[in-house]
């Protein structure tokens, strides 16, 4: 009751209070809300600053970036342009390789296998040596750890499609990775494994790849197989980290030129030759498969010859190029059995490889210089086909023609009535200073080369066509029979076309109407490439 009355008492006082100052209270609310207000202002004016820096900060950032990056660009290509200046000598360096520059398939052989040739090393003398060596060591150990990541990442995933991105991403990095180890001046047996088993892992994506897009799954004993190149790709990763720890600040990467055995680069890739018992074998439907090796040799016939033969079917194709000292080094175990023959001229080594069985040439390497640019892409098809029918190799057409460094690369398919047929394929190099075959490659023509009855197609051209985007502006079509891994061929409609000012290679079924394939032209620094 005490308590009731006290408040009541209150109440009554404040009531007199708030009369004598009616706007007392009023003042002190409207007070009160002004300052939570201003309170509240300043808090988002506060963060707003923040942001704002942060935005000022993340732009800065990425103009910074932006820069360095162009910058780098400018001076990657300052550099290119310094050493395709002062690339005057050449090297036939037997052990280094230079990738071929056109792969008309992503997990097929269609244009082009993967083709190397030995010569256009650069000099000792040249100064970019080191940072291109450097370079290229590096963006291996960058191209391996990504693979190493997007496997670990497959073999983890259980979706269709993240495990498709995730394969294609290998495969670029595999590609990427093997064309980087190729630039280092490393021997052929110091490397060949360590290449064999990047190829490996990317071929093998493709395949993979490819069978998901088609429907398929992987299966137990496949995803088994990922998991062993997952684990020899560790060990490549892990023996390039202790490349890096070991090499120092110091480290020059031009004394690979020496080749000296107490190198640790050649060191450590020499060691990674010894675990090559190890790697996983793998057979399968790819031109890196190991069952490759097992496939018939269409194109050889005749009987075996001897190395001294072998010798004097050399000096015979070769009596024009005035060669000394011409001899023999022995036998090569491959899918194609062949004897090494080399001769010398000026200094400079031309240096073939004769078939076993047959005698025929299967492929050949000439160092000699070109400097300059004195014959035109139609003479050089022409020198280059007079060569090849020389060989006895007749109704090839030339499929592709790309110029770098002063040589012609001429990618010849057989052609048979109106189709051309690109597993036969032989690649000429020809000098376009000197009007001079300096090169050839003829492996996947005497692999793959036999007679073919070709169907008639269920579709016509015009049938095809349809098949093909409507803005892609068609300029020629034509029918090719192409390889599809090792063991199947397709006969399909070759349509090339522009579109946003690009040129496509559109590869249509002609009898299920599906595309096979699609490829664009790039320009890059070593030509034009279909990708």
């Amino acid at each position: 009751m005490e308590e009731n009355k006290n408040n009541a008492v209150e109440k009554v006082e404040e009531i007199i209070r708030n009369k004598k100052h009616p706007k007392t209270a009023h003042v002190v609310r409207e007070s009160a809300k002004k300052e939570d207000e201003k309170a509240v202002k300043e808090k988002e004016n506060a963060e707003r600053r923040v942001e704002l820096a942060r935005q000022r900060a993340q732009k800065k950032a990425q103009k910074e970036k932006e820069k360095a990056l162009k910058l780098r660009e400018k001076l990657r290509k300052k550099a290119e342009r310094k050493e395709r200046r002062k690339e005057q000598s050449r090297t036939n360096n037997y052990g280094g390789w230079l990738a071929a520059v056109i792969t008309l398939s992503v997990a097929t052989l269609v244009l082009a296998s993967v083709l190397t040739f030995t010569f256009l090393m650069p000099t000792a003398t040249d100064g970019m040596l080191e940072n291109n060596y450097r370079k290229s060591f590096y963006d291996t150990v960058e191209q391996v750890d990504n693979i190493d990541l997007n496997l670990s990442k497959i073999l983890a995933s259980k979706d269709g499609g993240a495990i498709q991105k995730y394969l294609v991403d290998t495969a670029i990095n595999s590609e990427l990775a093997e064309n980087d180890i190729q630039q280092l001046p490393l021997q052929d047996e110091s490397k060949f494994y360590t290449t064999k088993l990047i190829n490996q892992i990317g071929d093998y994506a493709k395949y993979l790849n490819n069978k998901l897009v088609d429907g398929g799954s992987i299966s137990r004993a496949e995803r088994a197989t990922l998991l062993e190149l997952y684990k020899h790709n560790q060990t490549l990763k892990n023996s390039l980290g202790e490349m890096v720890e070991s090499m120092g600040d110091d480290y020059s990467f031009k004394t690979l030129l020496d080749g000296g055995s107490g190198n640790l680069v050649i060191g450590g890739f020499n060691d990674l030759q010894n675990l090559s018992v190890e790697y996983p074998e793998l057979i399968y439907d790819g031109p890196f498969s190991d069952g490759q090796d097992d496939r018939e040799i269409k194109g050889l016939n005749g009987s075996d010859i001897d190395e001294a033969t072998a010798k004097e079917i050399f000096k015979g194709l070769f009596g024009g190029y005035s060669l000394e000292n011409i001899m023999s080094d022995g036998k090569t175990n491959g899918q194609i059995e062949c004897y090494n023959v080399y001769g010398e001229k000026d200094g400079e080594q031309l240096y073939a490889q004769i078939s076993k069985k047959g005698g025929k040439l299967i492929t050949f390497a000439f160092a000699g210089s070109c400097n300059a640019v004195n014959v035109s892409e139609e003479k050089a098809v022409e020198t280059a086909k007079e060569f090849l029918d020389s060989l006895g190799i007749t109704n090839m057409k030339a499929v592709w023609v790309n110029l770098t460094s002063n040589v012609y690369t001429i990618n010849f398919a057989y052609q048979t009535n109106d189709t051309i047929v690109y597993s036969d394929l032989i690649k000429v190099r020809v000098c376009a200073e000197t009007d001079t075959v300096i090169g050839i490659e003829a492996k996947s023509y005497y692999t793959n080369h036999t007679e073919r009855n070709i169907e008639k197609p269920r579709l016509t051209e015009q049938q095809a066509s349809k098949r093909v985007f409507d803005e892609l502006g068609v300029i020629t079509c034509r029918k090719a029979l192409v390889p599809i891994g090792n063991t199947q061929e397709k006969l399909c409609y070759e349509f090339s076309g522009e579109y946003q000012g690009s040129t496509y290679y559109v590869y249509i079924d002609a009898n299920s109407g599906k595309q096979v394939e699609m490829f664009k032209v790039i320009s890059s620094t070593e030509g034009e490439l279909l990708m």
